[in-house]
């Protein structure tokens, strides 16, 4: 069973949490600058409301889906298009609302939408000096969690306080990055903020990510390396940084990045990725027990298929090899690469030795381990915890 498939399978019988989805917030102000708290209110509120029984939608997927429905994030979509996206997106509440700044004042109005109940919730309003914007808005992320099933317990003061305090100068360049579609734009603001706050390490990996979809390395590796290990992002960032480093062709410290990362979250992707290098530097045997492992994790992907086939073939397998590219290209028939391999396999044709993808001169070319460059941590801890709830109810009984 896919991951996806258990996560169904088992939310059908054990819902474990609630999703979010947390809209921007409409601007009211007539003040020139306020533009940046309308993305800035949901970064907090999902920040605060994140929780094991609460998954909020990241602003990616958010945009992804929106832009998808015809909705371009420039667009104010209309409720109804708000709610009909949630629905499609599986979200069980969402989070509407305004803001208005007036001189140093800041007001936000909030209701919660019930996706599935098909109910809106009372108004809640906050009004405060902006320098307490963070603090206004964790206030809103406490009463808007009481509005949910199974709220946390303690006071609304406690819940504020003990909250992990965010610099706002810092908090407002980050956000200012996140929104703007420059790059150049992007490495300002993002900089920016961490030279207000050397620790701030979510734009740190904001900043990584800008370098690395620009393929430059290096200084991603440099980002994701600033993210601590006890970081909630830490997950992305090591991913990240492995798939950096093996780019750069530093296999060793691909291999660190990836293996530290395997004993915390056994990803599919991190057993592929680990294969991968492994098998690029000549540890066919370990790389073909990484691939195993992806195979038996995700039978249906054909990149796992693909790559486990190919260091079964460098090893000599040849019969093991065929199996799996015939499995392969049941899932992708048009895999030319898994195609030109089997038919190599099929022609008695021998790899050449070495680590080389390229073979020598006049024999076929032999194709090289695919990388997997997405992490998917979200699905993996949604389906850990709809494990562990099923479990405490059957122990229940």
């Amino acid at each position: 069973m896919t991951l996806l498939a258990a996560t169904i399978a088992l939310g059908q019988t054990a819902p474990a949490m609630s999703t979010l989805l947390i809209m921007p917030f409409e601007n009211h102000s007539k003040v020139v600058g306020a533009d940046w708290i309308s993305e800035a209110c949901p970064e907090v509120l999902a920040q605060r409301m994140s929780s094991p029984k609460v998954y909020a939608i990241d602003r990616d997927d958010r945009v992804f889906a929106f832009d998808h429905a015809g909705v371009p994030v420039a667009v104010r979509p209309s409720r109804a298009t708000t709610f009909r996206v949630a629905e499609q997106m599986g979200a069980d509440y969402v989070v509407l609302g305004s803001y208005e700044v007036t001189d140093s004042t800041f007001q936000v109005t909030t209701q919660l939408l019930d996706v599935k109940g098909l109910k809106l919730h009372p108004v809640i309003q906050s009004r405060g000096p902006l320098a307490d914007f963070v603090d206004l808005q964790t206030a809103v992320a406490w009463q808007l969690l009481h509005e949910m099933p199974n709220p946390q317990p303690g006071t609304q003061q406690l819940f504020v306080t003990s909250a992990p305090p965010i610099r706002l100068d810092a908090f407002e360049n980050y956000v200012r990055g996140v929104v703007t579609t420059s790059r150049q734009s992007k490495i300002h603001y993002f900089k920016e903020a961490l030279r207000l706050n050397p620790n701030y390490s979510v734009a740190a990996l904001q900043l990584g990510k800008v370098y690395y979809d620009s393929h430059d390395y290096e200084q991603a590796a440099v980002c994701f390396g600033k993210v601590p290990q006890n970081d909630p992002s830490a997950g992305e960032a090591t991913f990240l940084l492995g798939i950096s480093e093996y780019y750069l062709g530093s296999l060793d410290r691909s291999y660190t990045a990836f293996n530290s990362l395997v004993t915390r979250l056994p990803l599919t992707e991190v057993y592929n990725n680990l294969g991968v290098v492994d098998a690029r530097r000549g540890q066919h045997a370990a790389a073909a027990e990484y691939f195993s492992k992806a195979v038996n994790a995700d039978p249906n992907d054909a990149d796992y298929r693909f790559n486990y086939a190919l260091v079964l073939y460098k090893g000599g397998d040849s019969a093991g090899a065929t199996r799996q590219l015939r499995e392969e290209l049941q899932h992708r028939p048009s895999d030319a690469e898994a195609k030109s391999l089997l038919d190599m396999i099929s022609h008695g044709v021998t790899p050449p030795s070495g680590t080389s993808a390229a073979s020598m001169s006049g024999q076929p070319r032999i194709p090289i381990e695919r990388i997997k460059r997405n992490y998917d941590e979200t699905s993996y801890r949604q389906l850990q915890m709809e494990i562990n709830n099923l479990s405490q109810k059957q122990s229940s009984k």
